[in-house]
């Protein structure tokens, strides 16, 4: 547990808060109390210069795990959106075909391995149009079939070939 993580629970607050409120205690005071001594003042001011951009990271951090949380539900309202205006039935067959477009784009990225860069780059272009495709309608059967199934199914999986590999390194 870093510094600041323990100042945010002892403290109650996020952990750029508790960073700030810490370095004003510090400058206010003079004086430190770390690792069971009392710091110098050379040591305190560098204290504080690498607790100032601690919290310069978390700030960017944090910035940045909101903007992803607020694109993450972006995203999910527009699929939720999107499986309330059609069918089952009707998105099973797009993915049927999305997973066969995405099939044929695979083979032909390998088909232009030893093509000219551009031609290469254009097929890798268009598998990451398809490979896109797939994930909205895996993403909208995941809404279909139950999230809270399809996500342990995953965990499920993921766990299995994180064993398989432990399994073949201790081999």
């Amino acid at each position: 547990m870093t510094e600041a993580e323990r100042w945010a629970r002892d403290l109650v607050c996020n952990e750029s808060e508790a960073f700030e409120k810490a370095l004003k205690r510090t400058k206010e005071k003079k004086n430190m109390y770390i690792n069971g001594r009392w710091l110098t003042e050379p040591e305190i001011e560098a204290h504080i210069k690498r607790m100032k951009r601690e919290i310069a990271e978390l700030r960017d951090k944090n910035d940045i795990e909101v903007r992803t949380l607020r694109e993450q539900q972006n995203v999910n309202d527009k699929l939720e959106r999107i499986t309330s205006n059609y069918t089952f039935g009707q998105q099973r067959e797009i993915f049927i075909e999305e997973c066969a477009e995405a099939i044929q784009a695979v083979c032909k990225v390998e088909r232009a391995a030893d093509s000219s860069a551009e031609v290469y780059a254009d097929k890798i272009s268009d598998l990451i149009s398809e490979v896109a495709d797939v994930l909205i309608m895996a993403q909208q059967m995941r809404l279909y079939l139950g999230k809270d199934k399809v996500d342990a199914e995953i965990l499920r999986k993921l766990d299995r070939q994180l064993q398989r590999i432990r399994a073949k390194q201790e081999s």
